[in-house]
């Protein structure tokens, strides 16, 4: 992601949270952290799908995920976070995110690529709806038998 798929995101953003979608000043500030790692996916030269993920350690926290409505259910979500699994496997020990409990349709596709849920927040978002919480562990070299 560059700073000119900012206005795609936002806008992908707004369609897919409404309570507590992103600020524009949000995504910007994105760009001066030197733990925030931002990923495009794009279609024919146009953005359909992001996300943003924090290296904190040995964990990744994803931190912002979506695909445009109309692209839902095609797959794209998938190739998305099997890319964020792929890119960070070999460099952090799991990968952590926060997701809505009636987002069905999430809990689905992150629990088909491994997540599980560890815990719940109660209401953790602005309008009082609690948040699973989710981990993949994921093996480090260092987890290696040799013999």
């Amino acid at each position: 992601m560059g700073k000119e798929d900012v206005d795609a995101v936002v806008e992908i953003n707004r369609e897919c949270f409404t309570s507590d979608a992103w600020s524009r000043s949000a995504f910007e500030r994105e760009f001066s952290l030197n733990y925030s790692y931002k990923y495009v996916l794009e279609l024919n030269g146009s953005v359909i799908g992001y996300f943003i993920v924090w290296i904190v350690y040995d964990t990744a926290n994803l931190m912002n995920f979506a695909v445009k409505k109309e692209h839902w259910g095609k797959g794209y979500g998938k190739k998305l976070l099997t890319y964020l699994i792929e890119s960070f496997k070999d460099k952090v020990s799991a990968i952590h995110l926060d997701v809505r409990k009636s987002n069905m349709r999430a809990i689905r596709l992150y629990k088909s690529l491994g997540f599980k849920i560890i815990s719940e927040r109660p209401k953790y978002y602005s309008d009082g709806e609690s948040a699973y919480q989710m981990v993949l562990e994921l093996s480090t070299p260092s987890d290696s038998l040799k013999g």
